[in-house]
């Protein structure tokens, strides 16, 4: 009896001890220190600040150049509020991006770095568990602060400009496409900080793609099928009610949620073979 008992206790796998206690590490990390509220603050000022400005700024110049554009709008405020919601959209999904390196960079550079790696992985700690606590303790305050803090404050303030609701379901639909925007480039610099160890590449190789990545696809249109770079504008077409086709929707949203599969699974892969 006592024997069996042992042998289902060490049949038990063991590729994610260790990951309750560096899950909690990760989360103190953000909820109990003031990393929260200052990112929360941060990027909600960044992103909504263009969209408040557009919304309630009234420039008397640019109103009279665009006397067609608000009457086919149907008036000021909608000809506002859609010009308002296209820049927010194609603006937010590279601010977000962009965010979400920063944030990520030192998330595995770091710990190898001052050796902080090196010493959880010498406890009863397993490399994939060091990995998925990084990825499911940070993933919902970067995409809770940097993307729907700030979307649902500006569906608020677009909201109170045209005077009655946005139109809900196309405006959630191009968060949720700013979301995968963001999990990409998450789990992106993610697998990179298990790949290099200091962070110019990093830094180099992200903010080439959120940066240069759409000059890249208007060179080589089938670029544009297999990765995020023509989300921005998707996001920003979809929010507005245009009708979007499926090679630069459907196909770079399915190929971008696989890239970040594939991200996490390199990301382990390497981990688990990195020496320190």
């Amino acid at each position: 009896m006592l024997t069996s008992e042992i042998t289902k206790s060490t049949a038990k796998p063991k590729s994610l001890r260790g990951f309750a206690n560096l899950y909690k590490k990760e989360s103190k990390a953000w909820w109990r220190t003031y990393r929260w509220w200052i990112n929360a603050l941060l990027w909600t000022v960044i992103l909504c600040g263009l969209t408040s400005i557009l919304l309630f700024g009234q420039n008397y110049e640019a109103v009279e150049a665009a006397k067609e554009e608000i009457e086919a709008a149907g008036g000021l405020a909608a000809y506002t509020v859609q010009l308002s919601v296209d820049i927010y959209f194609q603006f937010g999904v590279s601010v977000s991006a962009i965010g979400t390196v920063i944030l990520m960079l030192d998330q595995i550079i770091g710990e190898k770095q001052n050796g902080v790696a090196e010493w959880l992985l010498s406890k009863p700690v397993t490399r994939s568990a060091f990995i998925i606590a990084k990825l499911t303790a940070n993933i919902i305050p970067v995409i809770v602060l940097l993307v729907w803090l700030p979307s649902a404050l500006t569906y608020g303030l677009i909201s109170f400009r045209l005077g009655t609701a946005f139109p809900l379901v196309p405006f959630i639909s191009s968060v949720g496409i700013m979301t995968l925007n963001t999990l990409f480039y998450f789990t992106f610099t993610l697998m990179l900080g298990t790949i290099f160890t200091n962070r110019g590449p990093i830094l180099g190789i992200t903010f080439g793609s959120i940066l240069g990545g759409g000059m890249i696809g208007g060179l080589i249109v089938q670029l544009q099928y297999i990765t995020p770079w023509v989300l921005p504008k998707t996001a920003s077409l979809i929010s507005i009610g245009q009708k979007v086709a499926p090679e630069f929707g459907l196909f770079p949203i399915v190929a971008t949620g696989l890239w970040c599969l594939v991200f996490i699974l390199v990301a382990l892969a390497i981990f688990n073979k990195s020496e320190f």
